[in-house]
């Protein structure tokens, strides 16, 4: 190591050291870990920005708490409309809402414009940034708490030195790219031109893709040397070459000799330098971020512009352009060199491991002995950790090797489905676990069927499994896709049982050699979950309206529970109408959202996020706690008209609902007996014994059940009396086509003949047509509720109402 090294090493320890100090006496040990957000301007794979990551990660081993670090990619490299940086800040502002972040580190330049342009996000946060090619207080524009480490190639020392190293050399050709990053580098080369000998000429080729200098690189003469720089696509629209990659295919095409900036392209093409290093960037990003999180002020932290770099050249590219080591600077690191015993540098090394290849002869038979038995070990416990105990399937963390390591694939296109059975917990529920343990080796075994040479099945969680297949053309993937749909079709026979099993399936492709794990199992699993929505055998192939309609879902769910506390959700009424006198017999509370971005939100979509997000209960006595309050004008009407509001099974389930339903009704001032609660069939097929006790405790309240949309679900006489029904709500479905069909007119009758029996209400849905309204009340049925009478409007819309009249008779809340 050079004198200079040594100090430069010296004063990183002392750093380092006094930064341990500081730490451990400025911290208390009970203080929680500080939050970091790291922006990252291109995506996961581009080899600069990843080398910087595993540099700040290594954290330097100091004794003071860890951060958590929040990782987000901007992927700039491949989206550069202002529009995806848009959709990026409204992302990072849903994700961490709430968060309060103590630092914020960007790698590049375009991470370090988004960190300083969002004022409201990180207003008061430290940054640090790193990468920056130029002058970063061109970018930071005066904003206070910001320091960091500037990108520093040393353009002139490394020109200087392949002048030196090829003397013949009288033209320099710098290939960059079209954007903000090549516009940055072609002005760097210029300040370094102006430092070297003017006789030398410079040429750039700026380009949008390489596929423009294919036919150019070849031509370069032996008085030229090429500097690769930056990062750009093969081809137009397709995926940028990281630096490594670019210098490999412009070497690929040229005899001449190739220059680059990053230590990671050595090896790769580029002949060698003063190189920048990723690693130690980040390294020294790390250490700049702890004086931070110790309580030090960045503006007291000076800009590093003269980063670690890394003097290293290839053997192999030196011995093809015939430079020897003497001609290189002292302290120069060669990769690809082969050892030899009578190279001082190798010397002592081959000779101390030559004696210890003689002493490891002598225990050479004990060694491949344990060897063995380790191998046979780890292989076992390889095997154990990375398949399925019960089905005897890889699993999660074989499926993770596969495609991490890209062992999977073969360079060939790759589809990747996931399946889920429906309904599985009811089979748990009904059967025990034991059972669902057969169920699901009963599943794997008839999946196993499309198994083939290309395909591999991997249990993934409980009853879900995933579905790699090589494919020769991507075309195949419909062939995979059918089979999906009939797999399942069969009924299974399971100790006993005859099961008709359904499944969802979500598929997605990956093109050879672009197999990204988590967006492989990001897609498909979004795609299994649109099918979830249909019900049977159901395969979704991922795409781009999916990706949108799940992400409308998430925010959907971020903004819903908000909106349910702030009481943005209104409420409306639709009249439920005595087509005898033409009167209003009550209403039916419905709920409508406004989303402050995406509008009016239907109420399917919105419910399902309730659901989905827990706040469906906080929903429900929402909704009861709004629509009694509009329901007071409406007590004083001669009619004593209801009140229907809709609740959900986690209700049902709860213990405590009477008890809320009760408060309300209390501090409203509702009568019990005015207020109707719509349950639905499914609702009432699980605990039957918790919920017969929460109906009971209701009814003891006063108020009344009824079952809306009668006849879709799983119709049993048997709740009728079990659950004290009081009326039955007969679905819209069995209206729509009342007047043609005759099936569905005996449908009605028997409904309405059967209710009568057991002195049930009945209000029919769905009403449109002056002809449906007669077919009605010839059947005997008295309470309607349709467009026919009026959509839903907001609660205080009917008080004024001339064309309807409040019906003069008993309601339905005077039934049993």
């Amino acid at each position: 190591m050079t004198a200079k090294g040594i100090s430069v090493a010296w004063r990183h320890c002392l750093l380092a050291f006094l930064l341990q100090l500081t730490l451990v006496a400025g911290l208390p040990a009970s203080q929680e870990s500080p939050q970091v957000l790291v922006l990252m301007s291109y995506h996961h794979g581009y080899s600069w920005e990843d080398r910087i990551l595993d540099g700040f990660e290594e954290w330097g081993g100091v004794t003071a708490s860890r951060p958590v670090l929040h990782v987000e990619w901007m992927d700039t490299k491949r989206h550069r409309e202002q529009e995806s940086r848009l959709r990026f800040a409204r992302y990072l502002t849903e994700k961490h809402a709430g968060r309060r972040f103590d630092l914020v580190v960007t790698v590049d330049d375009n991470a370090l414009e988004f960190a300083v342009q969002q004022r409201d996000m990180f207003a008061g946060t430290p940054i640090i940034f790193g990468g920056i090619n130029g002058d970063p207080n061109q970018i930071t524009a005066g904003r206070p708490g910001v320091t960091g480490v500037a990108e520093r190639f040393d353009l002139v020392r490394t020109l200087r030195l392949a002048l030196v190293l090829h003397p013949e050399v009288k033209r320099l050709v710098f290939l960059t790219t079209a954007d903000e990053s090549g516009a940055g580098i072609r002005e760097h080369v210029a300040g370094a031109m102006e430092r070297l000998d003017p006789g030398i000429q410079v040429e750039h080729w700026v380009t949008r893709y390489l596929a423009e200098v294919d036919g150019r690189l070849p031509d370069l003469g032996n008085d030229t040397l090429l500097f690769a720089l930056g990062s750009q696509p093969q081809k137009e629209g397709g995926r940028p070459f990281s630096p490594e990659e670019l210098v490999a295919y412009v070497h690929a095409r040229t005899s001449r000799p190739v220059y680059s900036d990053l230590d990671a392209t050595v090896g790769r093409g580029a002949l060698g330098g003063y190189m920048n290093s990723g690693l130690e960037n980040g390294r020294l990003m790390a250490r700049m971020a702890q004086y931070v999180l110790a309580g030090q002020r960045p503006e007291e932290i000076p800009i590093v512009y003269e980063p670690p770099q890394a003097l290293v050249f290839d053997y192999r590219e030196l011995q093809r352009f015939g430079i020897t080591g003497n001609d290189l600077p002292q302290g120069s690191q060669l990769l690809n060199r082969p050892p030899s015993i009578f190279d001082p540098e190798y010397r002592n090394t081959l000779l101390s491991f030559s004696a210890i290849v003689t002493l490891l002869l002598l225990l050479l038979a004990g060694v491949l002995i344990r060897g063995r038995i380790l191998a046979s070990r780890h292989a076992a416990l390889h095997h154990q950790a990375t398949h399925d105990d019960l089905t005897g399937l890889p699993n999660r963390a074989w499926l993770n090797e596969q495609l991490v390591r890209g062992k999977w694939g073969g360079g060939q296109a790759m589809a990747l489905v996931m399946m889920d059975v429906n309904r599985f917990k009811l089979i748990n529920d009904t059967y025990g676990h034991s059972f669902g343990d057969e169920v699901v080796s009963a599943v794997a075994e008839r999946l196993a069927g499309i198994q083939e040479g290309r395909t591999q099945l991997i249990r993934f969680s409980g009853d879900s499994f995933v579905i790699l297949r090589r494919l020769d053309d991507p075309m195949y993937l419909a062939d995979l896709c059918d089979q999906c749909a009939h797999i399942m079709v069969e009924p299974f026979h399971v100790s006993g049982h005859r099961l008709s099993i359904s499944a969802a399936f979500g598929a997605t492709l990956a093109a050879p050699g672009e197999i990204d794990r988590d967006r492989l199992l990001r897609e498909a699993d979004t795609a299994m979950h649109e099918a979830k929505q249909e019900r049977g055998n159901h395969v979704v192939v991922f795409d781009r309206d999916i990706h949108e309609r799940a992400l409308r879902q998430f925010r959907l769910e971020a903004w819903l529970p908000n909106a349910v506390a702030n009481s943005e959700i209104q409420v409306y009424f639709q009249p439920i109408v005595d087509a005898n006198s033409g009167g209003i017999a009550g209403f039916e509370a419905l709920a409508r959202w406004q989303h402050p971005e995406l509008g009016w939100v239907p109420p399917p979509e919105f419910i399902r996020a309730a659901i989905e997000s827990g706040c469906i209960r906080d929903l429900t006595l929402g909704m009861l706690r709004s629509a009694s309050k509009a329901f007071k004008p409406y007590l004083e009407k001669p009619s004593r008209p209801y009140l229907g509001v809709n609740v959900s099974v986690s209700d049902i389930n709860a213990e405590e609902f009477p008890v809320r339903v009760a408060a309300i009704l209390a501090e409203e001032g509702i009568p019990a007996e005015r207020l109707v609660l719509e349950v639905t069939e499914d609702m009432l097929l699980g605990d039957v014994g918790n919920v017969t006790q929460v109906l009971g405790r209701l009814r003891e309240l006063g108020l009344r059940v009824a079952i809306d949309d009668f006849g879709t679900g799983y119709s049993s006489m048997s709740y009728l009396s079990s659950f004290m029904v009081n009326i039955i709500k007969i679905d819209q479905s069995f209206v729509r086509n009342l007047t043609t069909s005759s099936s569905d007119q005996k449908i009605v009758r028997a409904i309405a003949s059967m209710a009568a029996d057991l002195e049930l209400s009945v209000v029919t849905e769905g009403v449109e047509t002056a002809e449906q309204l007669e077919l009605l009340q010839q059947m005997g049925c008295r309470l309607l509720q349709g467009y026919f009478y009026g959509r839903p409007q907001p609660a205080d819309s009917w008080l004024g109402d001339k064309g309807l009249e409040f019906a003069a008779y008993s309601t339905p809340c005077d039934a049993r």
